[in-house]
């Protein structure tokens, strides 16, 4: 729809700006990775999730497990090449973070085979990610004042 928009508009500066504009506020909101997973796992089975990393990301996080019995589980992460992230811990209701040595899939295990019983697992995380050691919400913003000063220099010289 915007694409629309925006064709129909004269090829101004003004039209270049809020394209260009509009491109950046989109990238914004899609910055940071955020996941959110409820999911059963059965008694005696084991739950990959992965997620692609990139060298220097923040990842933090909260994993909970709740079931009629027991509500423990092993949780575990595990790097690119198999290399530990994080040991594997008995938890029930615990937060983790890390950050990412190497770029690559890190792997969240939850591991469910020492149990009879099913379990409800909630799993939520956070990505920071980095751009030229800034955070990249932080250098987006950087892009948006910039282009905003730029579009208000233009405009002040187009009414002259």
């Amino acid at each position: 729809m915007i694409w629309i928009v925006l064709s129909k508009m004269p090829y101004t500066g003004k039209s270049y700006f809020t394209l260009i504009l509009l491109f950046v506020l989109f990238n914004c909101t899609i910055a940071a990775v955020k996941a959110a997973e409820n999911f059963s796992l059965p008694a005696g089975q084991t739950a990959v999730r992965t997620v692609d990393l990139n060298a220097d990301d923040d990842v933090s996080g909260r994993i909970v497990v709740s079931s009629d019995e027991s509500n423990q589980i092993t949780f575990m992460i595990y790097g690119p090449g198999g290399k530990i992230v994080l040991p594997a811990t008995t938890v029930f209701s615990s937060n983790f973070e890390f950050k990412a040595t190497e770029a690559g899939t890190y792997s969240f295990v939850v591991d469910n085979s020492q149990s009879t019983e099913d379990k409800n697992v909630s799993i939520n995380y956070d990505v920071r990610h980095y751009w030229f050691g800034m955070p990249q919400e932080f250098v987006l913003m950087l892009i948006i004042v910039f282009l905003g000063v730029l579009g208000l220099i233009i405009y002040a010289k187009a009414k002259r």
